[in-house]
C-alpha cells in the first residue's frame, strides 16, 4: 500500500469502527443476547458500507482518481478478515447459547426430529411461507431480472438429466425466525430448505439444495438540482433508480456450486474489482437484532430511567416551566417521554398559535409525527420542515409529508440540494417563544438506544435565531436561496461554522499550555479542522477528542484521543473550549466532516445556563476516564482497550448513576 497514513482514510475508519461493534460481540462481558444483537449491529453496518461508501470509492475510480484501486484492495482484505471473526464470534454465542437452553435447530436437526415437529413445520410452510414465495428458472434465452439490492436469495440447484438453476427471494415480509411449538427456534431459511420439494416438485431432479447468498448495490442518490418537477416526485423517481444501482459486494455460501455461483455472477454482472466474500450457509445477519429468545438473564439488566430533576413528577405545564428556566433532557438515560409530552401540552394548549419543527429520521408509526397532526387539527400552525434525503428514510419522509399536508400542516423541503440535518423546535405561544435544540433525531425508537441530549429555552437569544431559521427555509424555493439570516449565538452551517470554530481555536491556542479543547463527535475528518486543532496541540493546547466512527487525525502528544462503543450508541456533538469562567461549550447535531461543514444546515447551539452546562462538563469528564469501553484512537486504529489503571469507569453506566444522583436529590429536595 503506498498511499500515506492510509488507516486515517475515511473507509479504513470507518470499517475500524466496525471492527469496535465486533469486539462487542466478542467481548464475553457482554451478556450472550446482547453479544448476538451486536453481531446484527455489525452486520447491519456492513451492508451500509458496501451500499454507500464502497460504492462511493468505485464512483470516484470511474472519474479518474486510480489510488482508491489500492484502497479498495485494503477494503475488501480488511471487510474478509472481519467476516471470519463474525462467523468464529457467531459460532461460539451460538453454542454457549445452547448450553443455556436456547437452541437452534438447522435443516439437519430437523430431519431426525418428532413427526409431531415435521407436520407443524409442513403446515407452519404452507399456511406462511409458500404464498409469498416467487422462485425464478433460469433461461439461457432471458437475462434474470434485477436483485434486490440487500434481499436474501437462495441459488436453487437441481441435479438430473438436465442441470436446472433457480432463485428464490427468501420473503421479507416474514419474522426470519420461526419459533417452534417445542420452544426450539429455527430460521425461516432452513424451514424453506426442509421444502424445496413443495416448490419445485414439476421439475424432474434426482438432488436439489439451496445456497444462500445476497448483493449490495451503490445506494447513492443523483440528485440535480432541477426541481421544476416536484421534489417529492423527483426523489420517487431516484429511489426507483437506486434499485438498479451497480452491485459492490456478492456474499455467498462457500459451499455453492461452481457452475451455479458463475453463473450468479453473469447474472449479476459482479466483476473482478466488485468484493466478493465467500460467507457460512445464512446471510443477512442483521436480523440477529430480533433474534426471538427472551431471557433476562442473557440479556442487559434493566436500566432504570433516571428521574428528570425538574419533570418527573410535576403536574405544571412544560412551556410554563420552561418560561422560567432551561432545561436539559438526555437519554435514554432520562425519558424522551418528555420530548412528546411538551408537543402534546403544545398541542391543546390554547394559547398555542404555531409549532415548527424539522425531520431527519422519525420512528414508524411515532408518536413526533401524530403529536403534530393532533396540533393541526386544533387549528395550530403547523411548519415540518422534512429531509427527503435522509439515507434510507427516504421513502417514509415521502410518507409521512403526505400525511401531514393532508392534515393541514405545511410541509417544507429545507434548502435543497442541501440536507437539513439541524433538529430544530420552535413554539409560538403568543408572548412567548419556546425553543427545542437537540444532537438527535426526534425519534422516540432511537431515542430509547441513541445517547442524546437536547436543550428546551425561551431564551429569546436563541429562539429568535431557531425563528428566523424556520422563516429561511419557508422562504427558501429550491436551490434559489434568500439571503440567510444573521446568527449571533448559534452555529449555523454553512454559514458560520468554519468561522466560529477556526475563532475558538484560536483562542485557546492562544492561552498555549492553558488551552484546552473538548469535542465530542460521531466523525472527525475535515482537513481544516484537523490542521487547525493539531496546530493548537503544537502551540501546547490540551485537546481530549470522543470520536465514534471516523476520525483523520494523526497522534500528537498533547491530544488524548478515544471511541466508547457500550450498550448505548453514543451520538451527541459537544464542541468545549477552555476551562472555568473562559469557558464556551456548545451542543450540536454536526459532525466534524466537510459535508457536515460546507454542504448541510447543521445547528450548533450554546449552553447559557450555569448549571446545565457544568453538567454536560460532568458528563464530559466521565466520558474521558472510560477505562472499560474506551477504545484507543491511534494511527494504525488497532482498537485497543484503554488500560484499567486506578478505579474502574465505564461511562456509560456512570453516566446513569450521575443523572440518578441529580434526578434523586432534585425531587427529593
Amino acid at each position: 500500500m503506498s498511499i500515506k497514513n492510509v488507516y486515517q482514510i475515511r473507509e479504513i475508519s470507518t470499517l475500524s469502527f466496525n471492527e469496535r461493534v465486533l469486539q462487542e460481540a466478542e467481548d464475553p462481558r457482554n451478556p450472550l443476547l446482547e453479544r448476538l444483537k451486536f453481531l446484527g449491529i455489525f452486520s447491519s453496518n456492513m451492508d451500509e458500507f458496501f451500499k454507500v461508501r464502497v460504492a462511493s470509492m468505485h464512483r470516484m475510480i470511474e472519474l479518474g482518481k486510480k489510488r482508491m484501486v489500492d484502497v479498495l484492495e485494503v477494503v475488501g482484505d480488511k471487510a474478509k478478515d472481519l467476516d471470519e471473526r463474525f462467523q468464529a464470534a457467531y459460532a461460539t454465542i451460538m453454542s454457549a447459547l445452547t448450553q443455556q437452553g436456547v437452541k437452534l435447530l438447522t435443516q439437519s436437526d430437523i430431519e431426525t426430529h418428532t413427526p409431531e415437529i415435521h407436520q407443524w413445520l409442513q403446515e407452519y410452510f404452507q399456511e406462511n411461507i409458500l404464498p409469498s414465495l416467487v422462485p425464478v428458472i433460469f433461461r439461457d434465452d432471458r437475462p434474470m431480472s434485477p436483485l434486490t439490492d440487500g434481499a436474501l436469495y437462495f441459488g436453487v440447484k437441481m441435479w438430473g438429466n438436465k442441470t436446472r438453476y433457480a432463485v428464490l427471494e427468501v420473503p421479507a415480509n416474514l419474522p426470519r425466525f420461526v419459533v417452534l411449538p417445542d420452544n426450539n427456534i429455527m430460521y425461516i431459511d432452513d424451514v424453506i430448505r426442509h421444502s424445496l420439494d413443495d416448490i419445485f416438485y414439476i421439475f424432474p431432479y434426482t438432488r436439489i439444495e439451496a445456497f444462500e447468498f445476497k448483493i449490495s448495490r451503490d445506494a447513492e442518490l443523483d440528485m440535480d438540482n432541477d426541481f421544476t418537477e416536484g421534489y417529492i416526485r423527483k426523489m420517487q423517481k431516484v429511489l426507483r433508480q437506486r434499485k438498479g444501482g451497480r452491485p459492490t459486494r456478492l456474499v455467498y455460501d462457500e459451499d455453492m456450486p461452481e457452475g451455479l455461483f458463475r453463473r450468479l455472477r453473469e447474472e449479476l454482472n459482479v466483476g473482478p474489482d466488485d468484493t466478493v466474500i465467500a460467507g457460512a450457509r445464512y446471510h443477512n445477519m442483521k436480523d440477529l437484532m430480533r433474534f426471538p429468545a427472551r431471557r433476562p438473564d442473557l440479556s442487559f439488566e434493566e436500566m432504570e430511567v433516571a428521574p428528570h430533576p425538574v419533570l418527573d413528577g410535576n403536574r405544571t405545564p412544560m412551556l410554563d416551566i420552561i418560561r422560567r428556566q432551561d432545561l436539559m433532557i438526555t437519554y435514554p438515560y432520562q425519558s424522551f417521554d418528555n420530548v412528546i409530552r411538551l408537543l402534546r401540552e403544545a398541542a391543546i394548549d390554547p394559547k398555542v398559535e404555531a409549532i415548527k419543527m424539522s425531520l431527519y429520521r422519525v420512528a414508524n408509526p411515532s408518536r413526533v409525527v401524530n403529536a403534530l397532526i393532533n396540533a393541526a387539527r386544533n387549528g395550530k400552525k403547523v411548519l415540518v420542515s422534512v429531509e427527503l434525503q435522509a439515507r434510507f428514510d427516504e421513502e417514509n419522509n415521502i410518507r409521512i409529508s403526505e400525511r401531514l399536508m393532508e392534515e393541514g400542516a405545511k410541509v417544507v423541503y429545507g434548502v435543497p440540494p442541501l440536507k437539513v440535518h439541524g433538529k430544530l423546535l420552535l413554539i409560538d405561544r403568543g408572548d412567548t417563544l419556546v425553543a427545542g435544540l437537540s444532537t438527535g433525531n426526534y425519534n422516540e425508537t432511537t431515542g430509547k438506544l441513541y445517547v442524546d441530549s437536547i436543550l428546551l429555552t425561551a431564551d429569546k437569544r436563541l429562539t429568535s435565531e431557531v425563528a428566523d431559521t424556520f422563516d429561511f427555509f419557508d422562504q427558501t424555493t429550491g436551490i434559489r436561496a434568500l439571503t440567510p439570516p444573521k446568527f449571533r449565538h448559534l452555529i449555523v452551517s454553512p454559514f458560520n461554522t468554519r468561522k466560529i470554530l477556526a475563532k475558538y481555536i484560536a483562542r485557546e491556542m492562544a492561552k498555549g499550555k492553558n488551552g484546552y479543547i473538548f469535542l465530542k463527535v460521531n466523525h472527525l475528518t475535515d482537513k481544516k479542522v484537523i490542521d487547525r486543532l493539531r496546530e493548537a496541540a503544537d502551540a501546547g493546547v490540551q485537546i481530549d477528542l470522543v470520536v465514534r466512527t471516523t476520525y483523520a487525525m494523526l497522534p500528537h502528544e498533547n491530544i488524548h484521543a478515544i471511541s466508547i462503543l457500550d450498550r448505548f450508541l453514543e451520538h451527541q456533538r459537544i464542541y468545549l473550549f477552555g476551562k472555568g469562567a473562559d469557558r464556551v461549550l456548545y451542543m450540536s447535531s454536526a459532525d466534524l466532516m466537510e459535508r457536515n461543514i460546507d454542504w448541510r444546515i447543521e445547528v450548533a447551539f450554546p449552553i447559557y445556563d450555569p448549571v446545565l452546562q457544568q453538567q454536560v462538563v460532568d458528563m464530559m469528564a466521565i466520558q474521558t476516564s472510560d477505562n472499560v469501553k474506551a477504545r484507543i484512537l491511534d494511527q494504525m486504529q488497532t482498537n485497543h482497550y484503554v488500560k484499567e489503571e486506578g478505579e474502574e469507569c465505564r461511562a456509560q453506566m456512570e453516566t446513569h448513576q450521575y443523572l440518578m444522583r441529580l434526578g434523586t436529590s432534585q425531587n427529593a429536595g
